[in-house]
């Protein structure tokens, strides 16, 4: 029955910080995401220096599907905080704007 208690209980904290309006600014929010966006880049970027650097040590190709995988990655990361940027500044000038 406590097991029961706590899940119930859990589930009721989750909901209400899920539905809670948010304390930060649109504009805060859009920098918040950018900084996100610049860590995945960064990871990524991580992620193909290493399996470059491994290759090339190697002499081999054997992992260069890997490679080409993480280049995609890398790529949609960047257009993702590439997004990301442009909503920031649109939002920054609609304000100014008002």
């Amino acid at each position: 029955m406590r097991h029961c208690a706590w899940a119930i209980a859990a589930l009721v904290g989750f909901q209400s910080t899920a539905t809670a309006t948010p304390n930060v600014g649109t504009v805060d929010l859009r920098m918040l995401r950018i900084e996100g966006a610049a860590v995945d880049v960064r990871r990524a970027a991580e992620d193909v220096e290493e399996t470059a650097k491994n290759i090339s040590n190697s002499g081999y190709l054997s992992s260069f599907t890997t490679l080409t995988t993480q280049l995609d990655t890398l790529n949609r990361m960047v257009i993702s905080a590439r997004m990301a940027v442009d909503l920031a500044h649109d939002e920054v000038t609609a304000s100014e704007l008002k």
